[in-house]
C-alpha cells in the first residue's frame, strides 16, 4: 500500500516542528534519535547498525538529561501498569490459566518494547522552536497508555463473553484506551502542548491500536471476518509503507489523506461500539444499525485501500518516465 495516511491527520497527542537537527557528537559522529536515522541518511547499508546502537546511546543520554521530565515519563509508566494490571487481574477471573499466561506475556514483551521506545525518544519532547519540554506532556501521556494498552483491548475482544459478569469493572480502563485516540490531540491544541514526540508517536500508536483491536473482535465473533482482513489489511499496509520508507532515507512519518481521515473517524467508532456491545449491551449485537454502520465504515476503508493504491501505482509510472 502506499506509504499513507494517518490515523488522525497528524493530530498527533501533540503536534509540532522538527526541531530535530542532527547533533555534532565528538569524534565527529552524528547523533540523533532512531527515528530520525532515515531522513538524516544515516542508515546507509554496512553503518546501518552502528548508527542505530549510536541513536541508543544518545537517547539513553537526553532522556536523563532533564530530570523533571523523566520522572513525568516514570509517572505515565507506572498509570499505564497499573490500568493493565487491572484488566489482567480480571481476566485472570474468567480466563483458563494457559490462556491468560500466555496473553500476560505478550501485553507484558509489548510494554516493555514501548516504554523504552518512549524513553528512548524523550528528546523528541520539545516545542516547534526546538525548545524541550519540562515534562512529559499530559497528551502525550495519554498516547504512551493507549499504545502499551493495545494487546488488551485486542485480548478483552476475545473474552468479552466471558467478561459480562465484570463488564463495569473490566470496561472503564479499556473506554479510556480507546477514548484517548480522540481526546491527545483535543488536549494538545487546546492547551498548546504540541510536540514532536507527540505528533509522531499519535498516529502510531492509533494505528497499532486498530491492528490489534480489530482482530481480537473478529477472533471474539463480533466482527465480520472480511472487515477485520480490510482494515488489519489497510493498517498493516499503511505501517509496511511508512518504514520501507523510511529505510529509504524518507521521514518517519504518516501523511494525512482525506479518504484515510474518513476511514479512520469509521474505525474509531465502530470498534469501540462492538467493544461495547460484546461485553456490557449484548441486545446491540445483529441490530439494523449496528450492521449498517459496519457496512459503511467497510465502504470507507476500502475505498481509503483503493486511493492508496492508485497513489502507488501513479508515483510507480512517474519514477518510470
Amino acid at each position: 500500500m502506499a506509504g499513507s495516511d494517518a490515523a488522525h491527520g497528524g493530530d498527533a497527542g501533540a503536534d509540532g516542528g522538527s526541531g530535530g537537527a542532527a547533533r555534532a557528537a565528538p569524534g565527529g559522529a552524528v547523533s540523533c534519535t532512531l527515528v530520525e536515522l532515515g531522513e538524516k541518511g544515516l542508515l546507509r547499508p554496512g553503518a546501518r547498525w552502528r548508527a542505530m546502537r549510536g541513536a541508543v546511546r544518545h537517547g539513553l543520554a537526553q532522556a536523563s538529561a532533564v530530570r523533571s521530565r523523566q520522572l513525568a515519563f516514570l509517572g505515565w509508566t507506572v498509570f499505564s501498569a497499573a490500568l493493565g494490571g487491572w484488566v489482567l487481574a480480571i481476566l485472570r477471573r474468567h480466563v483458563a490459566s494457559g490462556t491468560w499466561a500466555i496473553e500476560s506475556a505478550v501485553a507484558a514483551v509489548w510494554f516493555l518494547v514501548t516504554v523504552v521506545a518512549g524513553y528512548l525518544h524523550l528528546d523528541l519532547v520539545r516545542r516547534e522552536d526546538g525548545t524541550p519540554w519540562r515534562s512529559f506532556l499530559v497528551p502525550n501521556g495519554m498516547t504512551l497508555s493507549r499504545l502499551a494498552m493495545a494487546p488488551l483491548v485486542a485480548f478483552a475482544s476475545v473474552h468479552a463473553v466471558a467478561l459480562r459478569p465484570d463488564a463495569d469493572l473490566v470496561l472503564w480502563p479499556l473506554v479510556y484506551a480507546v477514548a484517548s485516540d480522540g481526546l491527545d490531540g483535543q488536549v494538545a491544541r487546546i492547551f498548546r502542548l504540541r510536540s514532536e514526540w507527540g505528533r509522531l508517536a499519535d498516529p502510531f500508536s492509533d494505528i497499532l491500536l486498530a491492528t490489534w483491536f480489530a482482530p481480537g473482535l473478529w477472533a471474539g465473533g463480533f466482527l465480520a471476518p472480511w472487515v477485520g482482513f480490510l482494515i488489519v489489511f489497510r493498517y498493516a499496509g499503511t505501517l509496511l509503507a511508512v518504514f520501507t520508507l523510511w529505510g529509504q532515507g524518507k521521514p518517519l512519518e504518516i501523511v494525512p489523506t482525506w479518504p484515510g481521515r474518513a476511514a479512520n473517524v469509521g474505525v474509531d467508532v465502530l470498534l469501540p461500539f462492538l467493544l461495547g456491545a460484546a461485553i456490557r449491551w449484548p441486545h446491540w449485537l445483529g441490530t439494523a444499525w449496528l450492521l449498517w454502520m459496519e457496512r459503511i465504515v467497510a465502504g470507507l476503508v476500502a475505498i481509503n485501500v483503493v486511493y492508496l493504491m492508485w497513489r502507488l501505482v501513479r508515483a510507480w509510472r512517474a519514477r518510470a518516465r
